[in-house]
């Protein structure tokens, strides 16, 4: 192969690495949100919000 294909195979395989530990960070962020707001769900799914989206509390 040429050198410049090898070359352009390794940048894009360091993209496509990149990428993939981006993604990685995401999914753990996002699971540990979901977590976060699993624990602060009323037990009555039909019970009026203690709090609105922004955090201060219903009135």
């Amino acid at each position: 192969m040429s050198e410049q294909l090898i070359s352009l195979l390794e940048r894009v395989t360091a993209a496509q690495e990149a990428q993939a530990t981006a993604m990685q960070t995401i999914a753990h962020r996002l699971d540990l949100l979901i977590q976060a707001m699993a624990e602060n769900e009323p037990e009555d799914p039909d019970a009026q919000p203690l709090r609105y989206m922004d955090g201060t509390p219903c009135r």
